[in-house]
């Protein structure tokens, strides 16, 4: 027996879908990544374009679906979508941070999996990045957000102890190996993997910001997440690369 579903959600990817649809993936609250056909949304109409302007990134929506049990499918269509209240107002390199973790959900996330916590990270993370001052704030939020992906997915890395059960030491410096853990520096016996001082793992497992640690910790989140990943670049970093270079060439003619 079918049954009537109702969830809020934000939209992760959307491409066009036959003629006058869009294969959409949300990001929802109970029933996780959904693949849903949207019909009738690339018209010229005034309700297909009303449509078409709900399904944006960061707006939070209203979607409901009729579940079919029997189904050998993913995919759903949408009988009834509608805008919530909620519309976070990224901007700038903001926005483009809010792309990467739509791109990183998107990917790696499985199909119709409840994660109702990590919907609220992320729903939580894009309202810290609107409200971040610089760039430094946003890499902090980006990877708050990231060990709480890995740790859905079931990869999460404890940042407590080293590979002999001992609490980290601050001062000491560690390299993460895939099955023991963190190895103090002076006994590893491995280049591969990421150097990161016990200061910046305490600091960060116990959500307490340090600039001092961003760059390390963005190469550690970077080698975590490669290999699930795989080789395809991730799309956002390009853009923010590109948006921080064209900020640099205008700061540069306003100075001169």
């Amino acid at each position: 027996m079918s049954r009537e579903i109702s969830q809020l959600a934000f939209v992760l990817h959307r491409r066009p879908y036959r003629e006058t649809s869009f294969l959409v993936t949300f990001f929802t609250q109970q029933h996780g990544k959904v693949n849903a056909v949207v019909r009738g949304v690339r018209s010229n109409s005034k309700a297909a374009k009303l449509k078409q302007a709900w399904l944006q990134p960061f707006q939070a929506l209203t979607i409901q679906w009729r579940e079919k049990p029997d189904s050998q499918s993913d995919l759903v269509t949408l009988r009834n979508i509608e805008p919530s209240s909620i519309r976070v107002p990224l901007m700038g390199e903001a926005s483009v941070c809010g792309l990467y973790l739509n791109e990183l959900c998107y990917r790696l996330l499985y199909p119709s999996l409840m994660s109702e916590q990590l919907f609220d990270h992320y729903r939580q993370t894009l309202f810290d990045l609107a409200k971040a001052s610089d760039r430094n704030s946003q890499a902090w939020y980006l990877r708050q957000f990231e060990y709480q992906l890995l740790a859905e997915m079931g990869y999460g890395v404890d940042f407590s102890s080293d590979s002999h059960q001992q609490p980290l030491v601050p001062e000491q410096s560690y390299v993460l190996h895939a099955e023991s853990g963190w190895i103090p520096e002076s006994e590893a016996f491995f280049d591969a993997g990421v150097k990161v001082r016990g200061e910046c793992l305490i600091k960060f497992v116990e959500q307490q910001y340090s600039e001092d640690c961003l760059t390390s910790l963005k190469h550690l989140f970077r080698f975590l997440l490669a290999p699930y990943l795989g080789e395809k670049p991730i799309q956002a970093r390009a853009l923010f690369q590109g948006s921080v270079k064209q900020n640099n060439i205008s700061e540069g003619q306003k100075k001169t």
